[in-house]
């Protein structure tokens, strides 16, 4: 079957959703990045608190945002193996309470002894917090109430109970953007690693020589072919190798054959890996058969042909696109042309 070839350099087939991953990753870093600015350290102070009273920090002034929040952190300064009940109480001009959260502290340590060893251990949880997001602008104060004071042994304290009380503005919470960076990253990257496998594999031929072939049905005017040769050599290879290439149609009749050099990719003391790539649109769609010869062959130890139809690039590659010849060519044979 008369033939045109023609080569081109081309961006059609290439898989956009590897981009949308890794751009969603990228949008998701820039918030991370972006969510510093909006950051503003209102209130950082320590207080004492008697046991069953409260005590209010100055006033605030709470404007509506569109990113971030009013973050209140908390930090109970507790001696060891005592405990507290605290509440964080917001204000209005009026002294209502408008939002509280509840904490429960507790600092505990200690000695043990295990098989004549010894030692110490000391565990707590003495954060608290509370966000709140401003609907319109107004007044607020923050108070801190202690509710309970005591000891693990069951007593009763009544010595003030010390807080380290940090109030910022603007604040993000950062965890669900870290979560999302980590995910979007993740899928950007096996989208990277599959869009070079996509499609079918329609020829996978490995043999422990240098001449592989095979036979499938690919094409198509808008499909894109992936021709990949994989040879391993060993120490005595020649500083290049060459793959031939070509390519029948259903009837056996030549529609392509190039000679190509590999690339070296890969290399050990007694092995050497060298591998090539080409890329086709082959219409119409139908029967083809593949077939490899690499020279020289002494030093081939093995050669692996793999055809997969329907692929996509990550990048622009060049594509040999060929297809029957028009009526008034039908003398003409472009493939004969190669080497």
């Amino acid at each position: 079957m008369p033939v045109t070839t023609k080569t081109q350099r081309t961006s059609r087939f290439i898989d956009p959703w590897s981009y949308i991953a890794l751009g969603a990753s990228g949008l998701v870093l820039l918030a991370l990045m972006g969510s510093q600015f909006f950051y503003k350290k209102l209130v950082s102070e320590r207080v004492s608190v008697e046991p069953e009273a409260s005590v209010e920090l100055e006033s605030i002034q709470l404007e509506p945002r569109l990113v971030g929040a009013l973050r209140i952190d908390v930090r109970a300064l507790l001696p060891s193996n005592t405990w507290v009940i605290y509440e964080i109480q917001i204000l209005d001009q009026n002294g209502d309470v408008i939002a509280s959260a509840m904490k429960e502290a507790w600092s505990e340590s200690g000695t043990w002894y295990e098989d004549g060893e010894s030692g110490s251990w000391s565990e707590s949880d003495l954060q608290g917090g509370l966000d709140v997001q401003a609907k319109k602008n107004e007044q607020i104060t923050v108070a801190i109430a202690v509710l309970e004071y005591g000891n693990t042994s069951g007593q009763e304290l009544e010595q003030p109970v010390g807080f380290k009380v940090t109030v910022e503005n603007g604040v993000v919470d950062t965890r669900y953007l870290w979560s999302g960076l980590i995910g979007s990253a993740i899928l950007g990257i096996i989208a990277i690693l599959a869009t070079p496998v996509s499609g079918k594999t329609a020829i996978a031929k490995t043999i422990q020589d240098s001449d592989p072939s095979g036979r499938a049905t690919v094409g198509g005017a808008d499909q894109l072919v992936r021709v990949k040769i994989n040879v391993k050599a060993d120490e005595t290879f020649p500083r290049q190798l060459t793959a031939r290439l070509v390519i029948n149609d259903a009837y056996g009749e030549q529609v392509y054959a190039r000679a190509m050099p590999m690339h070296f990719i890969l290399g050990t003391e007694d092995t050497r890996r060298h591998q090539l790539q080409c890329f086709f649109t082959l219409d119409p769609r139908s029967s083809y058969g593949f077939h490899v010869e690499v020279t020289p062959d002494a030093p081939v130890d093995q050669t692996k042909l793999t055809v997969r139809d329907r692929n996509h690039t990550l990048v622009p590659v060049e594509v040999v696109h060929i297809r029957p010849s028009p009526l008034s060519d039908l003398s003409d044979h472009p493939q004969d042309k190669h080497p």
